[in-house]
């Protein structure tokens, strides 16, 4: 009897502890997707020497270089995947917000960005720029997007230096 008192005694104590707490409720919800394996980028470092050249070869603002190719080789496409945008971004020029801007440092030259180009329909491809149009790929199968790059000049002077800079690309598959 004494332990059935306890027991009793001790849900007793429980249930009052229970019925003075209160619950509250709360909604949360989750969202997301699961994705189809994409592409992967075959050199997903590169380094594109576009040339030498002199000074004077930039008479005037809008004078160009000669041109380089360059590759983004995507490889092991999912059988899904259909198209990409590409999105070439990094920092722009201080005088032509379309150029990428040189790196900034000792003995850089001065004047001149540099320009990007689909090499397929020769059409600019400006840096930051979120209107590029999707390439198609061959689903499931290794792809090649060829661009091209070319210095431009951005002031009437070009004066002479290193000139290199870092670009960035993003893909958005389709």
């Amino acid at each position: 009897m004494k332990s059935t008192l306890l027991s009793s005694s001790l849900l007793i104590s429980l249930l009052a502890v229970s019925a003075s707490l209160r619950a509250e409720t709360y909604n949360l919800q989750m969202t997301g997707t699961i994705l189809s394996r994409t592409c992967e980028v075959e050199n997903e470092t590169q380094t594109v020497d576009i040339g030498k050249f002199s000074a004077s070869d930039f008479t005037s603002t809008g004078s160009v270089s000669a041109q380089k190719a360059f590759d983004i080789k995507l490889t092991g496409c999912d059988a899904s995947v259909s198209g990409v945008v590409i999105r070439f971004s990094g920092t722009a020029d201080k005088d032509n917000s379309r150029l990428l801007a040189l790196s900034d440092g000792d003995n850089m030259a001065k004047g001149v960005g540099i320009e990007i180009i689909d090499n397929k329909s020769w059409i600019l491809i400006p840096i930051n720029f979120d209107g590029v149009p999707a390439y198609s790929l061959t689903p499931g199968a290794d792809n090649t997007l060829t661009f091209a790059l070319r210095y431009k000049s951005t002031q009437d002077v070009v004066v002479p230096g290193n000139a290199a800079a870092v670009m960035y690309f993003d893909l958005q598959y389709q």
